[in-house]
């Protein structure tokens, strides 16, 4: 009796338990942000593989992600980032239903910030994010331990083509790695396409009968010009040299200085490689010094801008397309984005790329060279299936990224969106011209491409280069690929290629691809507020140049020289 009454108790027991890890589950899954299934067993890879034929999946499956709207989502009257010609193929063509947890629209950072908001927080992430940004969040999203090593998917999942791209450069997953694991996919980018190049208003220096500058020299002369001379006829002082913006530092993807620090021999807020084969930041070489003295000279003189040091790259860039600058620095894709807006602020205003100018004793020093990746796609470890954004990338790799003559995509993505057909059957994304083409739409495209989930579809690296190079030279376009860019690539964009390969030398690469290290981890944000507020305050002659020297025996004490030993065994380890 007694041990009947014993195995009652005990079966009691367990099915206690049980019903109480059944409502603990249903908790939690509750709690989850949008519904990922995250809690739910991984479908066991057999069964993903019996799912997926023929490039779909047969019964179909939802991809949660969130999102930062850019000002280069454009959208058709009653389309959203939810709903779109781009959604509904996705969910034709593969069978993936891509569902977002959340939406925000992408100004003053908001995307990082709210995702940092949620890994702080522990809450639970979709089943794919995907980030374009600092190492700071790229590290809290590795380190939140809630994606997985993606190493085996692309061995398993990825095409030919995005595992050659990978291999053009294995530096490329040296970011992303943890003992030995890739963590996160690289987003793969066009090669040399954030390297700057120099846009000047064309017609600015027709007018006042200028030739372009080669050095620092001849662009302060020019810069002079553009400030006092009047140069947009309006008879008010109300222009300026240079389009700068430094609030989130001195080398900056567009409205960049860095080429001033260049041209003296560093540039700023990377790892450059010293002439003792070690690497320093390039923030305290002492070359610097010259490039903050030029920079309060030109502030003074009324070169640049006395908010510079407020505006980030997209508004600093607004200096320029608003018609109140003559100059800027940044990537060969101008034309495409920010330069419309000068276009339809400035009727018949027009401008040019010309090559980085050297420094006084001939130096040339940009930013660029590094490897061909514009971003990561974190995979987390329990969606149901993982390998689906590689069936999504795999897709526009062989659709979009270099079409085949006659293929659906020859032309582009979708007509009246991203290109339309004229009437001889050639192609043009010039929506302002031709607005009865483009129903739905004001003045502009709206390309897809911009709002997938690896943020510009598929690129192949070396793709870009070779077809603008070919283009520029006069060849005629032969292939669908170099038909599209060849037909909605402005002649400027192509020339402003050729340029930067014309310069591929003086390009100066961040030598450092590692993680954070331990001590940046804890005193980047530190560090990094000291180097700008010094510069800042140098540049607006609140402090004395010297102060660089103070600077820098500060910032080593704080940190900077353990992380120059953790950043110099890191590089050795790997070169």
């Amino acid at each position: 009796m007694k041990k009947w009454l014993s195995l009652l108790l005990i079966l009691t027991f367990m099915l206690a338990i049980a019903a109480c890890s059944g409502n603990n589950n249903g908790n939690n899954n509750a709690g989850t942000t949008g519904g990922n299934a995250s809690n739910t067993p991984k479908e066991t890879e057999a069964a993903a593989e019996e799912n997926f034929k023929d490039g779909k999946y047969t019964t179909p499956i939802t991809l949660s992600t969130v999102w930062g709207l850019n000002q280069s989502s454009v959208f058709k009257v009653g389309e959203t980032i939810e709903d779109n010609v781009h959604t509904r193929l996705i969910k034709e063509r593969l069978g993936i239903d891509i569902k977002y947890d959340w939406v925000i629209t992408n100004t003053n950072d908001a995307y990082k910030t709210k995702l940092r908001l949620m890994l702080s927080s522990g809450e639970k992430m979709p089943d794919i994010v995907v980030f374009r940004g600092d190492l700071e969040t790229v590290n809290m999203l590795i380190d939140s331990g809630q994606f997985m090593p993606v190493g085996d998917l692309v061995d398993k999942y990825a095409n030919e083509t995005y595992k050659a791209g990978l291999d053009l450069d294995p530096t490329i997953w040296l970011p992303i790695s943890r003992g030995g694991e890739k963590m996160a996919l690289p987003v793969l980018d066009y090669a040399y396409n954030g390297d700057h190049v120099m846009w000047i208003r064309q017609d600015w220096l027709d007018k006042l009968q200028l030739k372009a500058p080669t050095t620092i020299a001849e662009m302060e002369t020019v810069m002079d010009a553009f400030t006092n001379q009047d140069p947009d006829g309006d008879g008010k002082k109300n222009t300026i040299g240079l389009a700068t913006g430094f609030k989130n530092g001195f080398a900056n993807w567009m409205t960049d200085i860095g080429f001033l620090f260049g041209a003296y021999g560093t540039i700023p807020g990377q790892w450059n490689l010293a002439a003792d084969g070690t690497l320093e930041h390039g923030s305290i070489n002492h070359a610097a010094k010259k490039a903050l003295t030029k920079l309060n000279e030109w502030l003074n003189k009324g070169y640049i801008s006395q908010d510079s040091a407020l505006f980030d790259e997209v508004k600093g860039s607004e200096l320029f397309t608003k018609g109140e600058a003559g100059i800027v620095f940044g990537p060969n894709w101008l034309p495409a984005w920010p330069f419309p807006d000068l276009k339809n602020n400035v009727p018949g205003a027009t401008y040019k790329a010309y090559p980085v100018p050297a420094g006084p004793d001939g130096t040339i020093g940009s930013q660029g060279g590094n490897p061909p990746s514009n971003g990561y796609i974190f995979v987390n470890k329990d969606s149901k299936n993982p390998e689906a954004i590689l069936h999504y990338y795999n897709w526009f790799f062989d659709n979009i990224a270099n079409p085949q003559p006659g293929s659906e995509f020859e032309k582009g993505f979708a007509e009246g969106y991203d290109y339309a057909t004229l009437p001889d059957g050639s192609i043009t994304a010039d929506a302002a011209k031709y607005p009865d083409l483009f129903p739905g739409l004001k003045d502009q495209t709206a390309p897809p491409l911009y709002y997938t989930l690896t943020y510009e579809g598929a690129r192949i690296p070396t793709l870009y280069a070779d077809t603008h190079i070919k283009l520029a030279g006069g060849a005629e376009p032969t292939t669908p690929y170099e038909k599209q860019e060849f037909n909605t690539r402005l002649k400027e964009n192509t020339d402003a290629m050729k340029v930067v390969m014309d310069q591929v030398e003086i390009r100066k690469k961040n030598y450092y691809m590692g993680p954070l290290t331990e001590t940046m981890q804890s005193k980047n944000e530190l560090l990094n507020k000291l180097l700008n507020e010094t510069y800042s305050k140098i540049v607006y002659g609140q402090q004395p140049v010297d102060t660089f020297d103070e600077m820098v025996e500060n910032w080593k004490k704080s940190g900077g020289e353990q992380i120059t030993k953790e950043v110099n065994d890191w590089y050795n380890s790997v070169k």
